[in-house]
């Protein structure tokens, strides 16, 4: 088996590569999957993000599909490769930083959005399928891009401390550097 009960062993894009040169059709199948599973993130990750950035909202007409799609596929994966526990940390993960994000919410309205709220979800069962180390350094680099950029437009002064800044971005770039980098 290729990976174990922390996640994935070897860095995402090793692990791909691994599956689709294992020779087991049902490991090629689940490589293709998750290949289409990275598009499906490109895709629409890119799209949100410049929606964000330009409109500050993240729209359902993208968020739901894509969640529907991603869970579909992880589900899919999970079948081909018999590996319960990769699925079950994405739904935990995903559960886990969107109910973070709710929470937030709640407590203080204009810290986060509904739209990132539901993102979180979906970047979380990214992150989490490839194990608990990828999904916290998704968590990390998102909130430290985010962090970084914000202090350094307040040091330029091109925003002020009330200026709204888009978290979709950095919550996607955060999680897709995790992906590719872990």
């Amino acid at each position: 088996m290729l990976s174990r009960s922390w996640g994935i062993s070897r860095p995402v894009v090793s692990y791909i590569g691994e599956l689709l040169t294992a020779g087991s059709p049902a490991q090629l199948v689940a490589g293709l999957l998750l290949v289409v599973a990275g598009l499906s993130f490109a895709v629409c990750g890119t799209a949100l993000a410049i929606i964000d950035a330009q409109q500050h909202r993240l729209p359902n007409r993208i968020v739901y599909p894509w969640s529907g799609f991603t869970v579909g596929l992880l589900v899919l994966v999970t079948f081909l490769l018999s590996d319960a526990a990769s699925l079950g940390r994405a739904v935990a993960a995903g559960l886990a930083w969107g109910t973070l994000f709710l929470a937030v919410t709640v407590i203080h309205p204009p810290a986060i959005g509904m739209g990132d709220v539901k993102l979180a979800v979906v970047l979380g069962l990214y992150t989490g399928f490839f194990g608990w180390e990828v999904f916290a350094v998704g968590v990390a680099l998102s909130f430290l891009l985010g962090g970084l950029v914000s202090v350094g437009l307040l040091v330029t002064q091109q925003v002020s401390s009330s200026t709204k800044i888009a978290f979709g971005p950095f919550l996607i770039l955060g999680s897709a550097a995790a992906l590719m980098l872990s």
